[in-house]
């Protein structure tokens, strides 16, 4: 153990050597290059592995950090062989500066054995271009899927759309055959003359046609009940006005006040202001206080008429039908001025002024 004490004391002793500026013969110009060069590299060196470090610490992500971490040591270790050649040039400290170069060696090699087996892998990184190329290739991939799926959304919806659309033409298809139906049933039950009831049943089925296109204008959103008046009463011939509230209707109520204005309009013709050479006015107005709305046809300078004997199709369709189709009631008055027929029902969906809906579409 004594031995080893001794040699060791042996390598650090510096008093038979001589320190690095005698070789230099002290001449100040070779002695202060040496040591202001020597202090800039071993700042550097120092400098370097700290921004490596800090980088580091702030980016744990990168890969082969501990390779990174190798060259810091290395490049500190070569920082402070560079303090020592500056001490040495006064300090004849020769073994200290021979266990920092041998330890700067060590960490060298170790370095370079390790980088070697690294560098296949270091190689194979894609570069700066290569990542922006699959970065745009997966934006682009991205951008089709996108796509892709808002396709997909388009078709579900457009499938949900269609199924809609098919359900409502079965279920108007539905209503106008059982409208066919209960008109076929009406006409030819009441009518003893054959050809008699075949036309009153073909007049019934234009007036539901002409109702029917004016829906198909509309798209069957609802229809306006002054242009359901003009469409079902213009092709008469006859004087007749529309005045008051301009009012919205649903489309079976559309249907349902466009057959009660073809029984009117053809009971003026054969019995009432029509037939001798009267006029028709048509009246809507909104009672705001009672929440209704309020038709009324009148028949004017046609004379007195007589209510019937027996109730036919369009007294039904009237004061049944309608009735019950908007809830609310029908009445009808055969006095000395000419028949008058007063609609009366609740404000909703199915009957309604226009200005509520213009209200909606502006709020």
């Amino acid at each position: 153990m004594d031995g080893l004490w001794e040699r060791l004391g042996y390598f650090f002793d510096s008093n038979t050597l001589n320190p690095h500026g005698i070789c230099l013969m002290w001449r100040p110009e070779l002695i202060w290059t040496h040591a202001i060069s020597d202090v800039l590299i071993g700042l550097a060196y120092f400098s370097i592995p700290l921004a490596l470090g800090v980088f580091l610490w702030h980016r744990r992500d990168v890969k082969f950090g501990w390779a990174i971490w190798m060259f810091v040591g290395f490049i500190m270790l070569c920082g402070v062989t560079h303090f020592m050649m500056v001490w040495t040039l006064w300090n004849a400290d020769y073994g200290v500066e021979a266990l920092i170069k041998a330890a700067t060696a060590a960490v060298s090699v170790i370095t370079a054995f390790a980088l070697w087996p690294l560098l296949p892998r270091v190689i194979a990184l894609p570069s700066p271009a290569e990542l922006e190329r699959r970065i745009a290739e997966r934006d682009a991939a991205l951008v089709e899927l996108r796509a892709a799926m808002d396709t997909m959304v388009e078709m579900r919806e457009h499938e949900a759309r269609q199924k809609l659309l098919l359900d409502e033409l079965n279920h108007r298809v539905k209503n106008t055959l059982a409208s066919v139906q209960s008109i076929a049933v009406q006409t030819l039950s009441g009518e003893q003359d054959p050809e008699a009831a075949r036309s009153t049943f073909i007049d019934r089925l234009m007036a539901l046609s002409s109702t029917h296109n004016l829906l198909v204008k509309r798209s069957w959103e609802g229809a306006a009940f002054e242009d359901l008046v003009n469409a079902s009463l213009s092709h008469y011939g006859q004087p007749y006005r529309f005045s008051g509230e301009p009012l919205a209707m649903s489309p079976n109520t559309a249907v349902t006040l466009g057959m009660a204005l073809h029984e009117l309009a053809t009971n003026a013709l054969k019995h009432g202001a029509w037939a001798k050479g009267g006029r028709v006015e048509i009246e809507a107005e909104v009672d705001e206080v009672a929440g209704a709305t309020v038709i009324t046809w009148r028949e004017r300078e046609g004379g007195a008429v007589a209510a019937p004997e027996r109730r036919g199709f369009g007294s039904r369709l009237l004061e049944r039908g309608v009735a019950g189709e908007l809830g609310g009631s029908v009445s009808l008055d055969f006095d000395a001025l000419g028949l008058c027929c007063v609609i009366r029902t609740p404000i909703g969906p199915n009957l309604r002024p226009a200005r509520y809906d213009d209200l909606a579409k502006s709020a």
